[in-house]
């Protein structure tokens, strides 16, 4: 009995796409080899075209020394190319010079120095005995007395009262009307002002010289920290944590 062969519905007998893909990748390397091994008989025989300046006796060396020298180029290109990128990516992860702010001129009371006693150097003291008081004639009248002892208590000078110096922050000319009150926060060495209406009417780079000047007038002070705050309460500026200078909110910020 002959076997019968199973039957399909398809037209033709199926062929598998990848098997022919093989087939058809073999036969292009087949090929290929067959040309190379072509251009490498004649390339030795002298066939190839060539300079007509090239000598005949060195023909099978000038397509060979054409394909190094090109291939030299590429790699020499690849390495610039490759040498450009990288200082250009060092030059973008340099940090940008920090600018610092230009200072308004600021007059910090001289009378800070005398604020403290304490800090202020002592003077030696010299060993020179005191003057003797001469002693009031027995037969001179007590108005005389009363009268002298008024004189000298009027030539004398009386203590002096050292200024406030956020008194006098609100009064330099940094200030210039821009702030309506300081108060001091000894607990966290912070000082705190509160910004004028006028304030808000300035440019954003003069707010910014001016927060910046404010800052370093605090820190004159004996200060750490400056917060600014409008008359509701709301925040509007603070000392930057990281590096220096003052930080100024956008509105969308305030709380």
């Amino acid at each position: 009995m002959s076997r019968s062969e199973p039957s399909t519905n398809l037209p033709v007998p199926y062929r598998s796409p990848w098997r022919a893909l093989g087939e058809d990748l073999r036969a292009v390397a087949a090929t290929l080899r067959l040309g190379l091994q072509e251009l490498w008989r004649r390339n030795g025989q002298g066939d190839l075209p060539r300079p007509a300046l090239w000598p005949r006796d060195l023909a099978p060396l000038f397509w060979p020394l054409l394909l190094v020298v090109a291939l030299a180029a590429l790699l020499l290109m690849g390495l610039g190319l490759g040498q450009r990128l990288d200082d250009s990516a060092s030059g973008l992860a340099k940090p940008e010079s920090l600018v610092p702010p230009a200072e308004i001129p600021l007059e910090i009371p001289a009378t800070r120095a005398t604020a403290d006693p304490a800090d202020a150097p002592q003077e030696p003291r010299s060993e020179a005995p005191a003057p003797e008081t001469p002693e009031p004639e027995p037969n001179a009248p007590a108005a005389t007395t009363a009268e002298t002892s008024s004189e000298a208590a009027a030539a004398a000078p009386g203590p002096t009262v050292p200024p406030d110096p956020l008194a006098e922050l609100l009064a330099s000319p940094a200030a210039a009307g821009l702030l309506r009150t300081a108060s001091a926060e000894p607990a966290s060495a912070g000082l705190q002002l509160v910004l004028a209406e006028d304030f808000l009417d300035l440019p954003g780079a003069e707010q910014q010289r001016r927060a910046d000047a404010w800052l370093q007038l605090a820190l004159g002070l004996g200060y750490e920290h400056l917060q600014l705050r409008d008359a509701h309460g709301a925040l509007m500026g603070r000392e930057a944590v990281v590096g220096g200078g003052m930080i100024l909110l956008s509105p969308a910020e305030r709380n």
